[in-house]
């Protein structure tokens, strides 16, 4: 090798690698917010009047399995297929949801100055576990944990952080308690370089949600989640009573984000999709509003219904934010 081709190559390593650091320095700076999907969002005022309502009588604490569910048996060489209260057939009418679960509230009910109730669900939580997926939003791909964790005086940690090239993107943490409505976060941080930046705090004795920015408060009802815990509360409601949810069937959560945004996300059943080569029961959140968030989530029958894939997509404007469980 000439010194000339040489000088040239060692100009072009250091042009790529000058390159890399610049990603990454933009991505440090930039992405944790870009990853954050109401990132765009205003902080809003309205303060929702809600209630819970218990659909059915609950046990004092529930139980986590301990056990996983046998394996289903397969429909197709590619295809896990779901228990049986759960297939559904092309030839076959959409099962009406039960008469214990309430149908889908209507949109004037969302947006009118009258008391909306939420139900408290029968819940079965699934067991502590640490899951890893595939992270992707636009152009950036790279990888995500979910870690559960569940302590023997009944408290629950969990947390999701995200990384693109080595760098955290994505760090969210739910910390609280199990009770008889499932998860009950007293706390939910969206975190920077491992401290707290914004903040909601669920005071369940005041009754109220408070945040670390804005001064207004929201409600706080049984059953209420945050921005990272209805994934595991979803689940922990299909997993009770799995016959429930078939087409037609929905979940109606409260669910309240960090900077001072809570909000009713009704899921609607949509039924069974394959979902790299599981059969998954696929459920959809619509946004009700500009910057508000539609939320598609697979759960997976043969794993405590855990969330298989999750897809979040801002209606402000930008690529959904989507995770795919990595194989154990």
């Amino acid at each position: 090798m000439t010194v000339p081709v040489r000088r040239r190559w060692l100009w072009l390593c250091a042009l790529g690698v000058a390159v890399l650091a610049l990603h990454a320095a933009l991505l440090f700076v930039v992405g944790p917010a870009w990853f954050e999907p109401d990132a765009a969002a205003p902080t809003p005022q309205r303060v929702l009047q809600v209630r819970s309502v218990v659909l059915t009588p609950q046990s004092a604490v529930p139980v986590p399995m301990s056990a996983p569910p046998p394996q289903a048996a397969a429909v197709k060489p590619a295809l896990r297929t779901a228990p049986a209260a759960l297939r559904a057939t092309a030839h076959a009418a959409p099962a009406a949801p039960p008469a214990e679960l309430p149908p889908p509230l209507a949109a004037e009910a969302l947006t009118a100055d009258a008391v909306i109730d939420i139900p408290v669900y029968a819940t079965q939580v699934p067991p502590a576990g640490r899951w890893r997926y595939r992270m992707q939003r636009g152009l950036a791909i790279g990888e995500a944990e979910l870690d559960w964790g569940l302590k023997a005086d009944g408290h629950y940690e969990l947390r999701l952080e995200g990384r693109v090239a080595g760098v955290t993107l994505l760090d969210w943490a739910s910390q609280g308690q199990i009770d008889a409505a499932g998860l009950a976060p007293d706390r939910f941080a969206l975190r920077r370089r491992g401290r707290d930046r914004q903040a909601a705090n669920f005071q369940r004795e005041a009754g109220k949600i408070t945040f670390s920015g804005p001064t207004h408060e929201q409600p706080l009802v049984a059953g209420a989640q945050d921005r990272l815990s209805w994934l595991l509360q979803l689940s922990a409601i299909v997993a009770a009573a799995p016959e429930r949810f078939v087409n037609n069937a929905s979940v109606v959560l409260f669910v309240a984000g960090a900077r001072g945004n809570a909000d009713v996300w009704t899921f609607e059943v949509q039924g069974l999709e394959g979902v790299d080569g599981t059969s998954a029961l696929k459920l959809t959140r619509e946004p009700r509003r500009l910057y508000d968030t539609r939320a598609e989530v697979w759960l997976d029958p043969a794993q405590h219904y855990l969330p298989l894939r999750v897809r979040q997509t801002p209606t402000g404007g930008g690529a959904p934010l989507e995770l795919w469980r990595e194989p154990p």
